[in-house]
C-alpha cells in the first residue's frame, strides 16, 4: 500500500511538473534572430489586451460586476480565449499593461499602493501563464502603460508621492520593486517561479514609453537582467518610421545593450514599410511589429514580415468571449472601429474584413514557421446554455463554443427529443452580450419546450449544449435589431436605416443599425402589429431626453396614449473615454419599456420627437416585442 501511495504521488508530481513547464527552452537572441534552442523562432500572432480582464470600453454594460470585469468569470473566458488561439495556430501573444490604482474605483488594480499588490489580480496572471504552458503559447508581458486606461505611469507615480515617473528616485525604486515581485512571483497554479517560466518570451517595461527615455530603459534593463537573466527584454519604445528606428537601434547598440528586441508598428499613421524598417535592424537586433492593424495593405504587412528577417508581428487585437454569454465588442475606445477582432470572424465584422484578416493571420502564422497550414478544426467544446433571461418568453443566452462561427438552436417537446432546428445558421455577433442571443418567435404560448444549442463552422459541429426546460412561454418574442424594416408593419418615408459604421459604433455600443429620421423632417413613425401585442421595449440613442412617444391601438386605425406610469424609462448618459476622459460618445442611451400593454392592443406606434431639427436624432436602435398570434410585417 505504501509503495502504491508513493508511486501515485510521484506520478502526480510528474504531471504537475509537466503542466508547469510546457517548453524545453527559453527564447534567446542570436544576432538579429530569436531562437528556440537551435531553431529560429518567428511568429505571426495576436495581442490579447483583455486576457486578464474585461476590456471593451463599455463600462456600463455589466454594472452588476462592480468592476469593468468580474474576476469570477475569468477562468472560463481566459481558457476559451486560449482555445480560440490554439485553433488559429498562435504561438505568441502580447499582453497590454497591468492595472494600477488610479482612484477611479472602476477596475481592480494589481498595483494598489506603494509596494502593495493585489493577490487576486496577480492570480489572473498566474492563470494566464499556466494556460500559456498548457497551450504552448509564449507571452510578451507588457507592464505599466503610458496610456491612461486601467492606470498608467502617471497613476503609478502618484502612488509613490508624485513626480516625474522616469526620474523621481522613489518612483523608480517602486518600479524596480514591481520588477522584483514579478520575477520572483511563485505561480499559485503551477508552482513555477516567473523568472524560471519558459512561457515568458520577454519582459516589456511599458507600452509606448517615449523614445527619449533612454537612461530609464537602460537602468531598468540592467536591474531586470541582474535578477532574471533567463528572459529577453523588449524595447518599450516603438519606432514610427526609419529615422526613429535608426535612433533606437543606435541607442541599443551603444548604450542599451541589455535590450534584446526592438519594436515598431504598422498602423495607417505609421511611417515606412516593414522592409524599410527591417533594413535598419538587419544584423543588429531582432525586430518585431508589436501591434498592427489596417484596412488597406493588411496582407502586404504579413508578406513583408515573412520575406524579411522580421521575427514577428502581432495583430491588434483578439478579443475573448464572455462568461455571461455571447462575444465581446471590437470597437473598443479607439479612434477607429476596428480595434479588436473575434475568432473566427463574424458577419458584423465584414466592414473591416474581420474574418478574412483572421484567416490570414492563421495562414501566415504557419507559413512563417515553415509549416503546412492544417484544416480549420471544428468547434470542440459544447456551448453552455443559461436559463431563459425572461420568464414570459423564450430568450436564450449561452457561453460560446471556441471556434464556432454560427450557432444552431434546437427545440423539442421532450428532454430526450426528437430535436427540431428552429434557427438556421445563427450569427450572434449583432447582439453581443448586452441582449439575448436568440428568441423563439414560433413558440406556442402555454406549450412546454426544451432547448439546446450547437456551435458550427465550415469544418463541423460541436457537441450539443446542456438542455434547458421545460419552458412554458406566455408570449412569443421578436428582437428587431433594425437591420431592415422587415419586422415592422409600416414606417414613415422619412425614416431610413443608418449604414454608418464609425463613429456610430462607439456611440451606440455596437448596436449596429438604427432607424433615423431625415434631417429637418417631421417626426418619424414605426408601427408594429400582431393579433395580440403584450409588451414592448424600445432602445434608442439621442441628445435629448423623452424624444420617443409610444401610442397603442386596439383596432389598428385609431391611436391612444398609454396610461400614466405604463412606460418605464431608463437613461444612461454618454460616458467619457477611458483614455481621453472626454465624452467621445456624444449620445445618451434611452430605454422605453412597457411591461404590460393595454388589453386588446393590436398595434404600437413609435413616434420620434425632435421634428424639423437639423440632426437625425433620435436613433431607434432596436425593438423587442412580446406578442401572441402572428406578427404582421411588411414581408
Amino acid at each position: 500500500m505504501k509503495i502504491r501511495f508513493i508511486h501515485s504521488v510521484f506520478c502526480l508530481l510528474i504531471a504537475f511538473t509537466a503542466n508547469a513547464d510546457g517548453f524545453t527552452h527559453f527564447i534567446t537572441r542570436d544576432g538579429d534572430q530569436l531562437k528556440d534552442g537551435n531553431k529560429v523562432f518567428r511568429f505571426i500572432a495576436v495581442n490579447t489586451p483583455n486576457i486578464n480582464g474585461q476590456y471593451d470600453g463599455y463600462k456600463n454594460t455589466n454594472p452588476a460586476s462592480g468592476y469593468i470585469y468580474d474576476p469570477i468569470e475569468l477562468s472560463y473566458e481566459m481558457e476559451a480565449h486560449f482555445k480560440d488561439m490554439a485553433q488559429m495556430g498562435v504561438t505568441t501573444i502580447r499582453t497590454w499593461g497591468i492595472t494600477i490604482d488610479d482612484g477611479s474605483g472602476e477596475f481592480e488594480a494589481l498595483v494598489n499602493g506603494p509596494r502593495s499588490y493585489n493577490e487576486m489580480a496577480f492570480r489572473r496572471v498566474d492563470k494566464m501563464l499556466e494556460l500559456c504552458n498548457k497551450y504552448k503559447i509564449r507571452v510578451i508581458l507588457c507592464l505599466v502603460k503610458e496610456n491612461k486606461f486601467w492606470g498608467s505611469t502617471e497613476s503609478f507615480s502618484k502612488l509613490y508621492g508624485g513626480g516625474d515617473y522616469y526620474q523621481t528616485p522613489a518612483v523608480k525604486e517602486g518600479f524596480k520593486d514591481l520588477l522584483r515581485v514579478f520575477a520572483n512571483r511563485k505561480n499559485q497554479f503551477t508552482g513555477q517561479i516567473y523568472k524560471n517560466d519558459k512561457a515568458i518570451l520577454a519582459w516589456e517595461f511599458g507600452n509606448e514609453v517615449p523614445n527619449s527615455k533612454r537612461a530609464w530603459i537602460a537602468e531598468m534593463a540592467d536591474y531586470m537582467k541582474s535578477i532574471d537573466p533567463n528572459h529577453l527584454i523588449a524595447d518599450p519604445r516603438r519606432a514610427n518610421g526609419v529615422d526613429q528606428m535608426k535612433e533606437n537601434v543606435s541607442d541599443v547598440l551603444a548604450h542599451n545593450t541589455k535590450i534584446d528586441i526592438v519594436k515598431t508598428r504598422q498602423y495607417p499613421n505609421y511611417k515606412n514599410s516593414v522592409t524599410e524598417l527591417w533594413n535598419e535592424c538587419k544584423g543588429k537586433r531582432p525586430m518585431i511589429i508589436d501591434e498592427f492593424q489596417r484596412l488597406e495593405g493588411f496582407e502586404d504587412v504579413l508578406k513583408q514580415v515573412c520575406s524579411t528577417g522580421t521575427s514577428g508581428a502581432l495583430l491588434w487585437s483578439l478579443m475573448k468571449p464572455q462568461y455571461s454569454g455571447g462575444i465581446g465588442g471590437h470597437a473598443l475606445f479607439h479612434a477607429y472601429a476596428w480595434g479588436g477582432s473575434r475568432w473566427p470572424g463574424f458577419d458584423s465584422g465584414d466592414y473591416f474584413r474581420e474574418r478574412g484578416n483572421l484567416m490570414m493571420i492563421r495562414s501566415y502564422g504557419y507559413k512563417i514557421r515553415g509549416e503546412h497550414v492544417p484544416p480549420l478544426p471544428a468547434p470542440t467544446d459544447a456551448p453552455y446554455l443559461y436559463p431563459s433571461v425572461r420568464n414570459d418568453a423564450v430568450a436564450l443566452k449561452w457561453r460560446c463554443s471556441p471556434g464556432a462561427r454560427y450557432y444552431v438552436v434546437e427545440r423539442a417537446t421532450s428532454a430526450k427529443g426528437p430535436w427540431q432546428t428552429i434557427s438556421g445558421d445563427l450569427d450572434i455577433s449583432y447582439h453581443l452580450y448586452f441582449y439575448p442571443l436568440f428568441t423563439d418567435n414560433s413558440a406556442v404560448p402555454g406549450k412546454s419546450y426544451y432547448y439546446r444549442i450547437t456551435g458550427k463552422n465550415e469544418s463541423g459541429i460541436s457537441p450539443a449544449s446542456n438542455t434547458i426546460g421545460p419552458l412554458s412561454p406566455v408570449t412569443r418574442m421578436v428582437m428587431d435589431n433594425l437591420k431592415d424594416f422587415s419586422f415592422t408593419y409600416s414606417h414613415s418615408e422619412n425614416l431610413s436605416i443608418s449604414t454608418e459604421s464609425w463613429p456610430r459604433l462607439r456611440q451606440t455600443e455596437e448596436d449596429f443599425f438604427q432607424a433615423e429620421r431625415a434631417k429637418g423632417s417631421s417626426s418619424g413613425e414605426l408601427v408594429y402589429s400582431a393579433e395580440g401585442l403584450k409588451w414592448i421595449d424600445v432602445f434608442s440613442f439621442s441628445d435629448r431626453i423623452d424624444s420617443i412617444e409610444l401610442l397603442y391601438s386596439t383596432n389598428g386605425t385609431s391611436w391612444n396614449s398609454l396610461p400614466k406610469g405604463a412606460i418605464i424609462k431608463s437613461h444612461r448618459p454618454a460616458y467619457p473615454s477611458q483614455i481621453s476622459k472626454e465624452k467621445d460618445n456624444p449620445v445618451d442611451k434611452y430605454t422605453y419599456a412597457v411591461p404590460a400593454l393595454p388589453n386588446g392592443t393590436v398595434a404600437v406606434k413609435i413616434v420620434t420627437g425632435n421634428a424639423q431639427a437639423d440632426n437625425t436624432y433620435p436613433w431607434i436602435a432596436r425593438v423587442h416585442i412580446g406578442f401572441n398570434g402572428s406578427l404582421k410585417t411588411t414581408k
